[in-house]
């Protein structure tokens, strides 16, 4: 089951917030990302045991995406229902591997390491 994760952001500003938004762009699992001035929405569609991929965002927005505030809400009622093809890299590029925000947590993009 999937589950329906939204999060809301604050960014230093509108260029910010756009260019962080920007990095969900080919996520296969982003639904939708909004900015409005220096705000973004990020909606996202991730397998249940992957709540951790945007609970570490909320607790170090700084940190992880370069955000000055975030709240994260999550939906199983709205939770997708598809079926993920892994991949051997993720889609955005990052080297999950030298990643740096998540050293204790992480276990790697979840289009990479399945559900």
């Amino acid at each position: 089951m999937e589950l329906l994760g939204v999060l809301v952001g604050r960014a230093e500003d509108e260029d910010v917030a756009t260019k962080i938004c920007g990095l969900f762009d080919d996520c296969p699992h982003s639904v939708m990302n909004v900015v409005k001035g220096d705000m973004l929405l990020l909606l996202f569609s991730i397998p249940e045991d992957h709540r951790w991929w945007l609970e570490g965002v909320e607790k170090e927005p700084e940190k992880t995406l370069g955000l000055s505030d975030v709240e994260v809400f999550f939906s199983k009622h709205f939770g997708m229902s598809r079926e993920v093809v892994e991949r051997d890299e993720p889609p955005c590029g990052t080297d999950c591997e030298r990643c740096d925000h998540y050293l204790e947590e992480c276990k790697g993009c979840p289009s990479v390491y399945g559900s």
